[in-house]
């Protein structure tokens, strides 16, 4: 096994890797103040959310500044559509911030339906759902990742029953107010499987390289870790918020909610991990017009020494079976080496005259 620091620069995404800490970070916080194991206020609790958008409207203001300074040529139509790409970035997150705003005034004021509907806190939601489909399409006709899009565009159904629920508009149990996260999570359930099944039939497959079985094989564990826990999040949600019985002593309602986002929590440190390996990200954050590893480099020269080391892991065996191929390779170099090379004449023939 190798550990290269090479790949590790050149696939980093940096903004990800902020994202997911972020979101770690604020569920571990809301768990613990719907536990009342910490009395914060709620201003506190997303704290982490005001710093990933904080930093994603610094970075786009900079990106606007340095386009402004110094735009590209009409030829460079790659780098235009990537700050066109952040400024419908920038539009998503300030609807995002609008109703986290709204959430958290909502949550610490308790104010009652009449004076603020949820519906109306969600109102943000339902236009980011709605304007995710449309920089979704211009994602897939510039060649442009849209995971985020994806993610609201898909949930716009779900956004509506869950404001439709908290004010108390539907008398539905929380788990058919779930139902669109029960879809979502059915097909990604199918797709790991099927992900798992392609893994297994590749790794005794001979005509693919090690590297890629491997790939394909951590790629397809990593979604296991990914998907699996937030479903069982999903079921011990559904449990608590209906009161479903544990067991005959314990119900679902004594367990806390710290407890019930674990699994939460696990596929959000899982998607952190899988961040070291997610190439991508838009180039025009803080104007470096360069993905984060590459300007970090750049900016830095004392460290383009280290992006170059690698280490080795490995059993005693492999080795000694290295050593002994090397011995091997060694040892037919030193017989072809003693065998005396003979020159190459090339045969003429001299015909007797008559």
């Amino acid at each position: 096994m190798e550990l290269s620091l090479r790949c590790f620069f050149r696939d980093f995404n940096a903004a990800k890797f902020v994202l997911y800490n972020c979101l770690v970070c604020f569920c571990t916080l809301f768990a613990l103040r719907l536990d009342e194991t910490v009395q914060l206020n709620y201003a506190i609790v997303f704290l982490p959310l005001w710093f990933c958008e904080a930093i994603v409207f610094v970075g786009a203001f900079v990106a606007v500044i340095s386009y402004i300074i110094s735009p590209p040529s009409t030829s460079e139509l790659a780098i235009r559509s990537d700050f066109y790409g952040l400024i419908l970035c920038a539009g998503e997150h300030a609807l995002l911030t609008m109703f986290e705003v709204l959430a958290c005034y909502k949550l610490q004021s308790q104010l009652s339906l009449d004076e603020l509907p949820w519906l109306l806190v969600f109102a943000p939601l339902f236009a980011l759902s709605l304007l995710s489909i449309v920089i979704a399409v211009w994602a897939i006709r510039h060649d442009k990742s849209f995971e985020f899009e994806l993610f609201f565009s898909i949930n716009v159904v779900q956004f509506v029953f869950l404001a439709f629920k908290l004010d108390a508009t539907l008398d539905w149990h929380w788990a058919i107010v779930f139902i669109p996260l029960w879809v979502v999570l059915s097909l990604s359930v199918v797709g790991v499987l099927y992900a798992l099944v392609l893994a297994i039939v590749l790794a005794r497959s001979v005509h693919m390289l090690a590297s890629q079985r491997r790939q394909h094989l951590y790629s397809a564990l990593c979604h296991t870790l990914l998907v699996i826990p937030i479903l069982v999040f999903l079921l011990l949600l559904t449990g608590k918020l209906d009161a479903v019985a544990w067991s005959e002593d314990e119900q679902v309602t004594q367990v806390p909610y710290i407890v019930v986002c674990t699994p939460l929590i696990i596929s959000l440190v899982c998607l952190v991990l899988m961040s070291f390996g997610a190439r991508g990200g838009n180039p025009w954050w803080f104007g470096m017009r360069a993905p984060f590893c590459t300007f970090l480099l750049e900016t830095c020269p004392c460290l383009k020494q280290y992006a170059n080391l690698s280490y080795k892991f490995g059993t005693s065996s492999d080795r000694d079976s290295a050593s002994a191929d090397a011995e091997r390779q060694s040892l037919r170099s030193d017989r072809s080496s003693k065998i005396p090379l003979r020159p190459i004449i090339p045969i003429r023939s001299i015909e007797s005259p008559d």
